[in-house]
């Protein structure tokens, strides 16, 4: 960890504390930690990264009975993704962990998907909240890992501009993707708005309004 970091001194003594204290109050042992803040280093985390993501990382690794070392690269990888930072980690940790304790998807699931749709996700300013919602309901339909993950890098794609839905009872309803500033709007407010509309419409056209929004596949 010395090596990779490149933590000298104070800096060094406190990362090793950290291990000893997450080895004494999670099921991980101290040279368990210390291998996950090796991993951290080595995905280019500061000692103060370090010091404030392993927690919510370990946690998390317990919550969803993962690996420690899988469930940090996870971790490390989406967070970036999202165009978060190690302060995120805990956060970020909870709302993984209250997705895989209530939906179909664990934690190596939403890892797969999110190689697949974080960036876009992060780019677009949808939350982690909102996405691993997202990543849980198509995972109580089967739909998981980078299937589930493809699927939703194509979704948010198409779903970023302003969206026609059109039937028989209906009308054409336009459903706004973006705020007035330009931002975007939250993923879970476009989709309620989309699901207000859909529920207008006849099972026909439900399928030709899916297909035509997003794609076949999608």
């Amino acid at each position: 960890m010395q090596a990779i970091s490149g933590a000298t001194g104070e800096e060094f003594q406190a990362l090793c504390d950290k291990a000893e204290e997450m080895g004494s109050k999670t099921k991980f042992s101290a040279t368990e930690s210390a291998e996950a803040l090796n991993d951290m280093a080595a995905a280019g985390w500061s000692t103060q990264d370090m010091l404030d993501g392993i927690e919510g990382i370990m946690k998390l690794a317990e919550a969803g009975g993962e690996d420690l070392a899988t469930t940090t690269d996870i971790a490390a990888s989406a967070l970036t993704g999202f165009g978060l930072s190690a302060k995120d980690s805990a956060h970020f940790a909870d709302q993984l962990a209250a997705v895989a304790a209530y939906t179909n998807a664990g934690i190596s699931d939403m890892g797969a998907a999110f190689q697949y749709c974080a960036p876009v996700a992060g780019s677009l300013g949808f939350n982690v909240r909102d996405t691993a919602t997202a990543l849980g309901i198509l995972s109580n339909s089967g739909i998981k890992a980078t299937q589930a993950g493809t699927a939703m890098r194509t979704i948010m794609s198409k779903l970023s501009g302003d969206i026609k839905i059109t039937g028989k009872n209906i009308g054409d309803v336009v459903v706004k993707t973006s705020n007035a500033d330009g931002s975007m709007r939250s993923l879970s407010d476009i989709l309620a708005d989309c699901r207000k509309a859909f529920g207008g419409l006849t099972d026909s056209e439900k399928a030709s309004a899916a297909e035509s929004l997003v794609g076949r596949n999608a």
